[in-house]
């Protein structure tokens, strides 16, 4: 089977029972690989209403098709389970070079089962699959645990995922990471790693993947990875990560303030581009294959904080930073280097200081109402404080551990309606308000809060719009009519081709990787004929998979929506002062049309699910239309 290891690995941490079965015909033919081959093993493997954090829940894992391939970038690695912090669809990809390694070892899927009777750790050993003790790798940080694995193996080379003390402690904003600050984002899978005393991965893979034609796919590859590091170059990403951004965002679209207040501040640019800059170590970060090298290495100047390495993250600036008005750099770092160790997502939990600083600065909340926790706007100090209580699960940290909603409807006194979320998701830092499709994708992502699957500034600001999306000349940010027409294709295409074949999501925005490219690096992979059009299907049965997942799970339309304070106030300050949402209804009526989705619920219809080849989703969710 070309392009493909050929076998899914199943390890059982109840019984200890290690099953590897050959990769199915249908999974290949209906779904490609990655998320595709998660989405629909997540469905079949899980009952509605399983507790998230119970054995029963699972962890797939599954490699993009061109992981370790010449096709650059090719380090993505994708992971499926039931998320504790929303309680819907948990799908998060994470780049580096654990997949590469993981598909060299033979694999093209892994299921996590059950739950350990102690800490422990898988270490994937080419075709050798053991159950190790982790106990004392339990409570250790991240880099520690990296260390400690690698001499227990006696292998410093191998490739490793794991947990952090969040995860350990059932933090629902937990992630499994890698690296300085890889992380599986949004919907804490670490929390579901924890719960079954899983603390981490190792992989050691020598084998190879065999292509159909890799004089085709060397061919392809080759003109990709140019034209990558030639805009990587020319774009600055090369030299200064994505901080180029910052420019464009304040003269365009804006960056949030003082919790999403405020999209101007006068601090924001210059400081947070050419002063982070000399933060840099001169090292990167880069995922298996990049040619840009955009993942830069940072380590703050102060003693107090040395050799604490983190590598960079715009958006978490713009969560931390911006949006929390922190000045200090080397606090902010720290801040980042924290939650890296700690394993916790890094713009979500901006959140949990976001909420309670406002509440507080409010009167709704005292730190008397927060065992003694007091954060500011500003105060680096004080975040690191809460930080390390929810962490531990130590006091107010323990309720703020659940996530900043389910923490908030515990506090009640009308504290709900000041965090910002979807779906129980954090948002990213991001002027939703000013960009109608970017904040109609967020409000209906199926995984909640994302701002990478539904990032449409580059088609808006910069022109960039793939050909699958059908649009001739300039979109408007702020009309609201229409934009499913565009919109719908623009999420099959991260969904599909994106999130199976493999890439990078920057190369996409940057109009770097077409549909195209991705067609041809797959037909030069596996000799299977495909078209852009087929692809894209793919990526629309993933998403009403996804949201048949939801659905199955209580999933109705009110779950499709934004925070009042982007559906009822407008923007204040910045490049699009005064925008507002006008007809939000109007907008997911229209969305829903498009997608073939049920007006009153959002639900996938069982005419959609039956043309996308999903009958028996539609026969489990609809039993009333069995025949």
């Amino acid at each position: 089977m070309y392009g493909y290891a050929g076998k899914i690995l199943t390890v059982n941490l109840s019984d200890g029972k290690v099953t590897k079965e050959p990769l199915r015909g249908d999974l290949v033919e209906n779904y490609i690989a990655g998320e595709g081959f998660g989405a629909r093993l997540l469905w079949e493997k899980l009952k509605p209403g399983v507790d998230p954090l119970s054995p029963e829940n699972v962890l797939v894992f599954a490699p993009g098709l061109d992981a370790g391939s010449p096709f650059p970038p090719s380090g993505k690695l994708f992971l499926n389970y039931k998320s504790p912090l929303t309680g819907f669809y948990g799908q998060n990809g994470i780049g580096g070079d654990f997949a590469p390694f993981f598909k060299y070892a033979g694999y093209d899927a892994l299921i996590v089962e059950g739950k350990a009777d102690k800490p422990v750790y898988i270490f994937i050993d080419d075709d050798k699959v053991e159950i190790r003790d982790a106990t004392a790798m339990w409570g250790k940080l991240g880099g520690e645990t990296d260390e400690l694995i690698k001499d227990d193996i006696g292998d410093q080379r191998v490739k490793i995922i794991r947990i952090g003390p969040a995860g350990e402690n059932l933090n629902r904003l937990s992630s499994i990471m890698a690296d300085y600050n890889r992380a599986a984002g949004r919907g804490g899978n670490g929390a579901v790693a924890g719960s079954k005393n899983l603390k981490a991965i190792a992989v050691r893979g020598t084998g190879r993947v065999s292509y159909k034609d890799e004089g085709k796919l060397k061919e392809v590859s080759k003109e990709s990875y140019r034209l990558s590091k030639e805009v990587g170059e020319f774009s600055g990403f090369t030299k200064y990560h994505i901080y180029p951004l910052n420019e464009l965002y304040v003269n365009t679209l804006g960056i949030p303030v003082h919790h999403y207040q405020q999209a101007y501040w006068d601090k924001g640019a210059g400081h947070y581009t050419e002063e982070f800059v000399k933060l840099f170590t001169g090292e990167d970060d880069a995922c298996w294959g990049c040619p840009c090298r955009v993942s830069k290495v940072l380590m703050p100047r102060k003693d107090l904080y040395r050799g604490h390495k983190v590598s960079a993250k715009v958006e978490a600036d713009w969560a931390w930073g911006w949006n929390l008005m922190i000045e200090d750099l080397d606090e902010l770092t720290e801040i980042f280097y924290q939650i890296a160790q700690n394993g916790v997502d890094i713009n979500g939990s901006a959140e949990w200081a976001g909420w309670l600083a406002e509440c507080q600065e409010r009167g709704i909340l005292t730190p008397g109402d927060c065992g003694g926790l007091e954060v500011r706007f500003g105060d680096a100090q004080s975040m690191l404080r809460m930080l390390q209580a929810t962490f531990r699960r130590e006091g107010f940290g323990d309720m703020l551990a659940e996530g900043p909603k389910i923490a908030a409807e515990k506090v009640g006194k009308g504290c709900e309606k000041y965090v910002m979320h979807v779906k129980g998701s954090p948002l990213d830092a991001e002027e939703y308000r000013g960009e109608k499709g970017f904040l109609l994708g967020v409000a209906t992502q199926e995984r909640g809060a994302c701002a990478n699957r539904n990032w449409t500034y580059s088609c808006v600001h910069m022109g960039i719009i793939p050909k699958v999306c059908g649009v001739e000349g300039r979109i408007d940010p702020l009309e609201e009519k229409g934009i499913a027409k565009w919109f719908k294709p623009f999420k099959e295409l991260y969904a599909g081709p994106l999130n199976t074949i493999g890439g990078c999501y920057y190369f996409a925005w940057l109009g770097i990787l077409t549909p195209d490219d991705l067609v041809e690096a797959y037909k030069a992979m596996t000799g299977h004929e495909i078209s852009v059009a087929e692809s894209m299907k793919v990526g629309e049965r993933i998403i009403n998979l996804s949201r048949a997942f939801n659905a199955r799970e209580g999933f109705s339309r009110k779950d499709d929506t934004m925070p009042e304070r982007f559906l009822k106030e407008p923007v204040n300050g910045g490049p699009t002062d005064g925008a507002r949402v006008e007809n939000f209804d109007a907008m997911l009526d229209e969305f829903y049309d498009e997608c073939g989705f049920d007006l009153k619920t959002g639900w996938p219809t069982p005419a959609k699910l039956g043309e996308l080849g999903l009958k028996d989703v539609a026969d489990e969710l609809y039993p009333r239309v069995r025949k």
